[in-house]
Order: C-alpha cells, then structure tokens, then sequence
C-alpha cells in the first residue's frame, strides 16, 4: 500500500504545516510496516537547493488516537540535500513503525532559522508491506 500527500506551499519562516497521508486499515492490505518514504517535486517545479542553517523539514509521523506516537521518517534541506523536478529524494527513515487499524501518517513542514520558501506541489509516499 502506498499512502501519498500533496503537500502546500510554505513561506520562509512561515508557520508549521500538516498534511494528512491517510489512515491505515490492516483489513485492506497485505503488510503493516512502514519500508520507505519517498519526497519529488512535480514537473516544471523550481529546484530548491538545500542551506546550512535557514532551511526547512519535511517529517512523517505516526498517530495513534490523535496522539503523535513517533516520527518515523525526516529529511532537512540542508547544504547538498536539493529537490528539483521529478527527481525522487528519499526521507530517510528512523524507524521502521508497525502500523495497527485506525493510526494516522500526517507530514509536517518547518521553517528552521530564517526558513527557505517551499512552493506548493512536493508529492510525499509512505510504502507499507
């Protein structure tokens, strides 16, 4: 199963954003771990080049009952880390979390230091097998 997020723009130093993935049901699929996150920009997307310190952070979380269980996945723009066009990035994951019926996924955005302009349209997948 692979859940998917669309996830909006973000200005530089803007506030925090979260964008539900989905809800997992274990009666409809074939697995309950989480193996891989990828993050690409859509076609025509402005590349974005990752900085030392004001920079932003895609994290993917686990929520069980409306409570954050763990983040899972985390990937900061930093220095050499970039998102261009339809070239797929891996989030790297910190975990490996073991889903049950009715938790949530949800991907939140951050602006660190000053922040860097995220503009709408990064295309988040979580697989599950």
């Amino acid at each position: 199963m692979i859940y998917s997020a669309t996830l909006p723009a973000q200005a530089a130093g803007g506030a925090e954003t979260i964008t539900l993935a989905g809800v997992y049901s274990s009666a409809f699929y074939s697995g309950d771990t989480v193996t891989d996150v990828q993050l690409v920009a859509p076609p025509s997307y402005a590349t974005i080049a990752g900085a030392a310190t004001n920079n932003a952070t895609i994290a993917v979380r686990q929520l069980r009952n409306g409570v954050v269980l763990q983040t899972f996945a985390s990937l900061t723009l930093t220095a050499g880390t970039n998102l261009a066009a339809e070239i797929p990035v891996t989030i790297p994951l910190a975990s490996q979390p073991m889903l049950r019926a009715g938790d949530v996924l949800d991907v939140q955005m951050r602006q660190n230091g000053t922040g860097q302009m995220i503009a709408a349209g990064l295309h988040l997948s979580v697989f599950v097998s």
